[in-house]
């Protein structure tokens, strides 16, 4: 009876160290912005609008869907940041990022929605990743959109490049990387820090060249982005017009 005594009191013991050596790594894992703790969805979308038969139905999501996306994240308390918030990712509760590549016309839906949502309890934020060439055109977001989205606080407008080509085989990487950053921040009088690669294509010269000018770079790789792996080389999470909510829900809680 002893010595079955003794051997529980050393599982014990043992099970406690090892409780605490769990704790303490999972404690530093979620301070160390540097390690490799800080996962973070990045939402991508395109269009937010009935599908009308042009284009591909896939890229666009019902203002109905979108509102319903949203509100999902408000209630589950997730918190909708943009890449001026990455350096604080410790101090956030549940950070999401919400990307809208383009710059459709139809983003305004998502900024009247997020708008709609916004409250002391939701702050809402997302980020259009523009193609400058899109600017005041049909079907791209005008200067005064841009700017009146930027001053909301709830857009970020960020570069997506000036005419949006395979940045693996351009030769003119001032116009498509530095003069559309220029151009945006003359419109939003806002830094802009990240760059969405066209298409998701890059390659190493691509990112070398993104380095000297951009502080995040996302991909269209599908996944959690995690911070601390490549900040030029950021997974996102594809919604597509057939994505359920039950899909969306399993894709933001992976």
């Amino acid at each position: 009876m002893l010595r079955r005594r003794q051997l529980i009191t050393v599982f014990v013991a043992f099970m406690l160290i090892l409780s605490w050596r769990n704790t303490e790594y999972v404690k530093a894992v979620n301070q160390d912005p540097t390690n490799d703790g800080f996962k973070v969805p990045i939402l991508m979308y395109h269009s937010i609008d009935e599908f009308k038969g042009n284009g591909y139905k896939e890229l666009f999501i019902t203002p109905e869907n979108f509102e319903e996306q949203m509100t999902y994240l408000k209630v589950e308390g997730f918190t909708p940041i943009t890449f001026d918030d990455i350096t604080n990712l410790e101090n956030i509760k549940k950070p999401i990022l919400i990307t809208l590549d383009d710059g459709y016309k139809n983003n305004m839906n998502a900024f009247h929605i997020l708008k709609t949502l916004n409250d002391s309890t939701f702050q809402a934020k997302a980020t259009i990743f523009m193609v400058g060439r899109k600017i005041d055109t049909k079907s791209g977001l005008s200067r005064s959109q841009l700017r009146e989205m930027s001053d909301s606080g709830i857009i970020s407008i960020q570069s997506h490049t000036e005419t949006h080509p395979d940045l693996r085989e351009t030769l003119y990487y001032r116009t498509e990387l530095r003069d559309i950053k220029t151009k945006l921040e003359e419109i939003t009088g806002r830094e802009v820090t990240a760059l969405a690669y066209p298409a998701g294509q890059y390659n190493d010269k691509v990112i070398e060249e993104t380095k000297k000018i951009y502080q995040y770079a996302v991909t269209t790789k599908p996944g959690i982005a995690n911070i601390s792996e490549s900040l030029y080389e950021m997974k996102r999470v594809r919604i597509n017009n057939s994505t359920t909510l039950l899909e969306f829900k399993n894709l933001v809680n992976p």
